[in-house]
């Protein structure tokens, strides 16, 4: 009777530690000491005190950076403690040693209880020299998604907004631009990983179009021609340098332009979500930098 009540308790608590791991994502910005102000997203994945995720400065821009975060939440306290610990990927042509990582304390805070945050930031080098300080301000996505819900719904009964901009416009585009990496002409995300191995999965995640693509791996052709489907596309790259530069072309716009096709970048330990958007002829670039 006792191995058969041990057997329920521990079978429980799998059953409670499963379930007591959360995703939590806020939205917002960084106000730098300067009055520079930065997009900022976080997204956490909570396990009772243990906290852990990643987050990504500079949404869209031209140094859109993501980097890992670790952390700790004092229930009692109910002070939520977190830092920036590594880059996974930038946009930004600076080396890894340069950043600036967040380390913040937010206090009176409770996960899925706290919709806004808004607190003072220390931003320090890899050695832990201090590099800028500021403040962040954060909202939880629902309670963006709510407001961008509300001002769509405002656009789409206006009388005074064309048909034609009130189509482009809605709140699923809205925030699939916010969570999603857009790969421009002539631009070169670094991502950063410490695996010998790399692979890319490659397909059409809209309408399919016959968006045809070439890609390249430091000047030698390991894809050409393919006409992304909704079937997933594997490439295994090995990594036999420090750098290895991939190169992608858009032979092609489709049926409905710009050339779009989802690059998902996966090293076994960092999953990364792009999408292409180039017009004919154009290219974009990857390196992956082994740390």
């Amino acid at each position: 009777m006792l191995r058969i009540y041990l057997l329920i308790l521990f079978v429980f608590s799998l059953t409670h530690y499963s379930f007591a791991q959360t995703n939590y994502e806020y939205l917002g910005g960084l106000k730098l000491n300067d009055s520079t102000i930065i997009s900022y997203k976080i997204n956490f994945i909570v396990n009772d005190e243990d906290v852990k995720g990643f987050s990504v400065t500079d949404l869209g821009g031209e140094h859109e950076t993501r980097s890992n975060v670790f952390g700790e939440y004092d229930i009692k306290k109910r002070e939520l403690s977190f830092r920036e610990t590594g880059i996974v990927y930038t946009k930004s042509p600076v080396s890894q040693n340069d950043f600036c990582f967040l380390n913040v304390t937010a206090k009176n805070f409770v996960f899925g209880k706290t919709k806004s945050v808004k607190t003072k930031f220390i931003g320090l080098f890899s050695d832990n020299t201090e590099c800028i300080n500021g403040e962040i301000a954060l909202n939880s996505a629902e309670k963006v998604e709510k407001r961008i819900n509300k001002v769509v719904t405002k656009i789409n009964k206006s009388k005074r907004v064309a048909d034609s901009v009130k189509q482009k416009i809605n709140m699923i585009k809205v925030m699939d631009s916010l969570n999603m990496n857009i790969l421009r002409k002539n631009q070169t995300l670094s991502f950063f990983t410490k695996s010998s191995k790399i692979r890319f999965i490659i397909y059409d995640g809209g309408q399919e179009d016959g968006d045809n693509i070439t890609i390249t791996s430091n000047g030698k052709t390991i894809l050409k021609s393919y006409v992304a489907n909704k079937t997933e596309k594997y490439l295994d790259v090995d990594l036999n340098s420090n750098k290895t530069s991939i190169v992608i072309k858009a032979n092609n716009e489709g049926k409905i332009a710009p050339n779009t096709v989802v690059v998902k970048i996966d090293d076994g330990s960092n999953l990364v979500k792009a999408l292409s958007n180039l017009k004919t002829s154009e290219t974009t670039q990857i390196d992956i930098l082994k740390n």
